[in-house]
């Protein structure tokens, strides 16, 4: 299942690319659905920056997933920044059932002009759980495609979420965020 969601930012890319990439910590209290974001690992070379991320999770459990999914949902964000491409590749891998969903996208950077910035997000998401074998093949489609849905319905309003929050970061802050 496709994943987009895009945001205009009234900051200069340079700050938007930035505040995203090294902030997003702190800018959990204007996301909803996420409880915290831990720096797991990051590392630099030149305009390559490569973070390992762990979020978790703030939504409620829909109740077909409720006996398969944990009550926090939690997994590892695997990005790597390019500032010279101003773009970002990630890789989701859940804590719930690794074997079984597939995540994976990037966001571009892209200057408008007067200071503006969109945030173009796209990914894909592909969750399968015939490949987890506590779940009986019988229900295993409709069970995969309820929780695609409902994990689709979290991402989406979380990645418009994370771009408001970086704009009230920003504003907050002034062009320029501090160093990591």
């Amino acid at each position: 299942m496709r994943i987009e969601a895009d945001a205009v930012i009234d900051h200069p890319r340079p700050a938007v690319f930035r505040a995203y990439r090294d902030r997003l910590p702190q800018l959990v209290e204007g996301l909803p659905r996420i409880r915290s974001i831990e720096i797991e690992e990051r590392t630099e070379d030149g305009p390559i920056v490569r973070l390992t991320n762990v979020w978790y999770g703030a939504a409620k459990i829909p109740s077909v997933a409720e006996k398969v999914l944990p009550a926090v949902l939690s997994w590892h964000d695997y990005a790597v920044w390019d500032e010279s491409a101003w773009r970002a590749e990630w890789r989701l891998e859940s804590h719930a059932f690794p074997e079984a969903v597939q995540c994976a996208g990037e966001n571009v950077f892209v200057d408008l002009g007067d200071g503006r910035t969109r945030v173009e997000i796209a990914g894909e998401i592909r969750i399968d759980l015939t490949k987890v074998r506590v779940m009986p093949e019988l229900i295993a489609g409709k069970v995969s495609e309820a929780v695609e849905r409902f994990l689709v319905r979290q991402i989406t309003p979380n990645l418009l979420a994370v771009s408001d929050a970086l704009a009230d970061h920003l504003d907050g802050v002034g062009e320029q965020p501090a160093a990591p």
